[in-house]
């Protein structure tokens, strides 16, 4: 299963592209970059508050709409599950 952010970027594009509004639009609407944009989309960025809710104003859409397609979890997310992050089983050695 994909990473929270990776769902919360595909939802974020499904949002901004029935509006038919490119990234950069999007942008400058939120003050972001065009580049931040996409990186959201691609869920390589975590988003703060206040940035979801100006996408969510932005976009005109609850801010829960962002969320949509993120399934409720089973159990609570070890430290860095959310961003994708796998922990690997071995150690490194010490320098």
């Amino acid at each position: 299963m994909p990473s929270a952010l990776v769902l919360f970027g595909r939802q974020l594009k499904k949002l901004r592209e029935a509006r038919d509004l490119s990234q950069e639009r999007l942008g400058e609407l939120c003050n972001f970059e065009r580049q931040y944009v996409g990186r959201i989309e691609r869920g390589e960025r975590v988003i703060s508050f206040d940035g979801m809710m100006r996408l969510a104003f932005n976009l005109q859409v609850r801010p829960a709409e962002l969320y949509k397609q993120m399934p409720i979890p089973n159990r609570m997310p070890k430290k860095g599950e959310y961003k994708g992050q796998k922990k690997s089983g071995t150690k490194k050695a010490p320098l």
